[in-house]
C-alpha cells in the first residue's frame, strides 16, 4: 500500500542527510533539528503541530526501509524512539549485531540475480553464511537462536510468503521461492513435469551410478530440524509443507551436480529422485518424530496424538474419520502403547552400549596383556641370552684353571667374583620374569574367558532386544505410512 505524498516526502528529506544504514537508536537530536529545518517547521509551533501526525509517521516509514520497526514520539524540541528488537528477548547489543546482518541481507536482496541458481532458487555463499552467524559465535548464542534469528530477518528482506522455504544447507544459506506444479500439456506424465521416465532414468544412472540415499541422509536430520521439527510443528503444518520441503531438499542437493543443460528438468528430476526415496525419507521422518516421543517432548505427544480410530463430528453433524496408525500386522498403536515400547527398546538399547562398554574394556584387558607376554617372552630370551654370555665368559680357559687350581690370583680371584655375582643377579631376573610370563598368561587365560562370556551375554541381550527392535520398526513404518494421510 503507497504511502501519502506528504509522509514520503519526510522520507526522502530524511535520506538528503541520514546515512543509509542508521541504526534507530542512533537518530539524533541534531538529526531531529535538521529534519525540521528543511521541512521549515523548527520554529512554528502551529504548523508543527498540524504536520506532527505525518511527521511520526515519515521517521517510521524511514526506518521501516531497513526492516527496522520503531514507535516514534516527538515535540517541536524533541524526540523520542523505541527500537523493537527482532528478538523481544535480545539486548540492545544483540540487535545492532542484528542490524549489521540485515544490511548484508539488504544488499543481497537488491541485487538477487548473482544469487540465482534457478529461477526461484537463491543461494547465498558459505563466506556470508560465516559471516552472518560468527556474530552469534562470538556472543555465545546457540546456532538454533543463530538461525531462527536469521530466519526473521530474511523473511521480510526477501518478501517469502508462508510456502517459501530458507535452508541451511551444505555451508551455505539457500532461499527456495514456492512455484506451483509445473503445467503438462494433455498425455504427459504429471508426476514428472512433463518429463520422459525413461529419460530421466538415464539421467539417474549417469549422475548416481551408487545412488542418492548417503547424500539424501547426510542432510535429512538438518532439514527435519529445520523445517519439519517436531518440538514446535503441527499436523497441519507438516501435511501442507512436507512434500515441498523435501522436494527443496532434493533440488539443492541436484543444483550443485547437474549439468547445466540439464537443469531445465531439474522440476522432473526432482519428482523422479523424490519417487525413489520417498518411502525411505518418510521412515527417517517417523523415527526422528519417535525420537522426539520417547524423550517425552509435549509438542510430539499431541502430534502423535492426533492419529486415532475416532470419528470426530462438527456442530452441523458431519463426520470425520481420523486416522489411526495401523501397522503390517493390523495392530493398532496409540500414544500410551508406541511410549511403551519406546521406553522398553531404549532400556534395551542401554544394556546393549553397557554390554559394549563392557567388551570393550575386555579386549582392551586382553590386548594389554597380549602385549605385556610378547614384551616379557621378549625380555627372557634377552635374559637367558646375558646369563649364557656370563656362563661363557666362566667357562674362560684361565678361570677355570684358577677355579680348579685355587691359584691366590687376585686379578682372577676378582673377575670370577664378579662374574657369579652377575650371574647370580641375572638368574634371579630371570626367575622374575618367568613369574610375571606366568602370572601374564593365567590372567590371559582368565580375560579370554570373560570375553567369551560377555560375548555370550551381548548375544543373549541382542536376541531379547529382537522382538522389541521388530516391534518398533513395525510402527515407524506404520507411522511413516500414515503421516502421508490428509
Amino acid at each position: 500500500m503507497s504511502k501519502p505524498k506528504a509522509v514520503l516526502e519526510i522520507v526522502d528529506a530524511l535520506k538528503t542527510f541520514l546515512p543509509s544504514n542508521l541504526y534507530a537508536l542512533d537518530f539524533s537530536s541534531a538529526h531531529y533539528k535538521s529534519l525540521l529545518d528543511k521541512l521549515n517547521i523548527a520554529k512554528d509551533e502551529k504548523l508543527f503541530e498540524l504536520k506532527k501526525g505525518t511527521l511520526i509517521e515519515g521517521i517510521v516509514e524511514y526506518f521501516n526501509l531497513t526492516f527496522q520497526v520503531v514507535s516514534v514520539d516527538i515535540s517541536l524540541n524533541n524526540c523520542s524512539i523505541t527500537k523493537h528488537f527482532t528478538d523481544d528477548t535480545s539486548s540492545e547489543i544483540l540487535d545492532r549485531m542484528l542490524y549489521k546482518h540485515s544490511n548484508v541481507l539488504i544488499d543481497i536482496s537488491q541485487q538477487k540475480d548473482a544469487y540465482r541458481t534457478l529461477p526461484y532458487l537463491l543461494s547465498l555463499p558459505e563466506e556470508t553464511r560465516d559471516l552472518l552467524l560468527q556474530g552469534f559465535i562470538d556472543k555465545n548464542e546457540s546456532m538454533d537462536k543463530a538461525r531462527k534469528m536469521l530466519r526473521l530477518q530474511i523473511q521480510p528482506i526477501f518478501n517469502l510468503g508462508e510456502r517459501d522455504i530458507t535452508f541451511f544447507l551444505r555451508g551455505r544459506i539457500w532461499i527456495r521461492y514456492y512455484t506451483p506444479p509445473k503445467k503438462v500439456p494433455e498425455g504427459e506424465d504429471k508426476r514428472y513435469a512433463g518429463e520422459s521416465q525413461e529419460e530421466l532414468a538415464t539421467m539417474y544412472q549417469t549422475y548416481f551410478p551408487n545412488g542418492l540415499w548417503k547424500d539424501i541422509e547426510s542432510i535429512l536430520n538438518e532439514v527435519l530440524e529445520e523445517k519439519l521439527n517436531f518440538s514446535v510443528i503441527d499436523n497441519a503444518t507438516f501435511t501442507r509443507t512436507f512434500i515441498p520441503v523435501f522436494r527443496g531438499m532434493i533440488e539443492i542437493l541436484l543444483i550443485d551436480i547437474m549439468n547445466p543443460k540439464d537443469r531445465p528438468k531439474i522440476e522432473g528430476f526432482t519428482g523422479y529422485i523424490l519417487r525413489i526415496y520417498f518411502d525411505r525419507i518418510l521412515l527417517y521422518t517417523a523415527k526422528n518424530l519417535l525420537l522426539f516421543v520417547e524423550n517425552r517432548d509435549k509438542n510430539a505427544e499431541v502430534f502423535i496424538k492426533t492419529f486415532s480410530d475416532d470419528t470426530l463430528i462438527d456442530s452441523t453433524g458431519k463426520k470425520t474419520k481420523k486416522h489411526p496408525i495401523v501397522d503390517e500386522k493390523q495392530q493398532t498403536w496409540n500414544y500410551v502403547t508406541i511410549l511403551s515400547i519406546l521406553m522398553q527398546y531404549k532400556q534395551a538399547k542401554l544394556r546393549i552400549i553397557s554390554q559394549n562398554n563392557i567388551l570393550s574394556t575386555v579386549k582392551e584387558q586382553l590386548k594389554q596383556s597380549e602385549e605385556n607376554l610378547k614384551l616379557e617372552n621378549h625380555n627372557l630370551e634377552v635374559q637367558e641370552d646375558k646369563i649364557d654370555k656370563i656362563v661363557k665368559k666362566l667357562a674362560d680357559t684361565e678361570l677355570v684353571n684358577f677355579k680348579n687350581n685355587k691359584a691366590n690370583d687376585s686379578k682372577h680371584a676378582k673377575r670370577y667374583e664378579d662374574l657369579s655375582s652377575m650371574k647370580r643377579t641375572e638368574e634371579n631376573e630371570l626367575y622374575l620374569i618367568k613369574n610375571r610370563i606366568a602370572n601374564t598368561t593365567i590372567e590371559l587365560g582368565r580375560q579370554q574367558k570373560k570375553l567369551r562370556h560377555e560375548k555370550e551375554a551381548k548375544n543373549i541381550l541382542n536376541e531379547q532386544t529382537e522382538p522389541l527392535k521388530e516391534t518398533y520398526e513395525r510402527i515407524a513404518k506404520a507411522l511413516a505410512l500414515v503421516l502421508t494421510k490428509r
